[in-house]
């Protein structure tokens, strides 16, 4: 089976019928998105729709299985033999996409309690390390979820680009953030600081403005990654880092005593994000060179 060649056989087919994608998505049922991403080589078309679609394009079932026309006499052992390879593959697709979905669901809905409680100020003195311990185990979970799935760890795009440095711009503009008004303020105007205060309002709705961000760019990148690549999620370990770099901080402006201790924290805050996100990079750059070498 190659996707590619069934993509083109496709497009060649419908296009030979005066088709638009929208038009044959309508025939079979499916959006025209489906059948771009068919087009495209991104997917298969599902076991269930490939006899309608073989006799809407009028092109056998072993030929869109396998990717290309063969003569009337080719023998059909290695159709059907590729038929039930696909419904395996497509078997194994619907699974990954139940695990990933189960798990995103459970993670997003863990930041979510863990934001809420954060932003409030309703987590204790010791919430800098719950929330430190709360984000290795985030990512330990993604990155596992990535090996069981059999993810393509060297599967790289724009999109997974632009939100890495969305990810990694957030956190440093939380860092930053921090650094400006500790350079500004001082122990005579610590009022100012304390979440009651104006200066501690306002930055704590911009970390929640990056938490909010940073979050729905997640939601969104796993999303697309799923219906894009069957089932693999998306890998910006960032966002997470950076919704729990705002969490962090704002248990930090609800605690707040003095600025000494501020500026302590907030360097041990970033030092723990920067730290995990660090190991979890360099585990999967050495799991991805022992998988290519062997």
């Amino acid at each position: 089976m190659d996707k590619q060649k069934t993509g083109e056989l496709i497009k060649s087919a419908r296009i030979k019928k005066g088709y638009t994608q929208v038009e044959l998505g309508d025939l079979l049922g499916v959006t025209n998105k489906a059948i771009s991403r068919w087009e495209k080589g991104d997917s298969f078309p599902d076991i269930g729709v490939i006899e309608e679609l073989s006799r809407i394009l009028d092109i056998r079932i072993q030929d869109i299985v396998i990717g290309e026309i063969k003569e009337k006499n080719t023998d059909s052992e290695t159709a059907v033999t590729e038929v039930v390879r696909v419904a395996k593959l497509q078997d194994r697709v619907k699974k990954r996409e139940l695990i990933t979905g189960i798990v995103a669901v459970i993670i997003v809905g863990y930041m979510l309690m863990c934001g809420w409680y954060s932003f409030r100020g309703h987590i204790d003195s010791s919430g800098m390390y719950y929330l430190g311990i709360s984000l290795a185990v985030i990512l330990v979970v993604v990155f596992l979820k990535e090996r069981l799935i059999g993810a393509d760890p060297n599967r790289e795009n724009a999109d997974k680009r632009i939100y890495n440095i969305i990810g990694f711009g957030s956190m440093a503009y939380s860092f930053i953030m921090m650094i400006i008004v500790t350079g500004i303020f001082n122990n005579h105007e610590i009022q100012s600081w304390k979440i009651d205060g104006n200066i501690g309002r306002i930055i704590n709705v911009q970390l929640i403005i990056i938490f909010i961000l940073n979050l729905a760019l997640l939601i969104i990148q796993n999303y697309v990654s799923m219906r894009k690549y069957e089932g693999e999620t998306g890998r910006a370990y960032s966002l997470i880092g950076a919704c729990f770099t705002s969490m962090m901080y704002s248990w930090l402006l609800h605690t707040l005593t003095d600025i000494h201790s501020f500026n302590k924290y907030m360097i041990i805050i970033a030092a723990i994000v920067i730290i995990e996100l660090l190991a979890v990079y360099i585990i999967r750059f050495c799991v991805t060179n022992h998988r290519q070498v062997s």
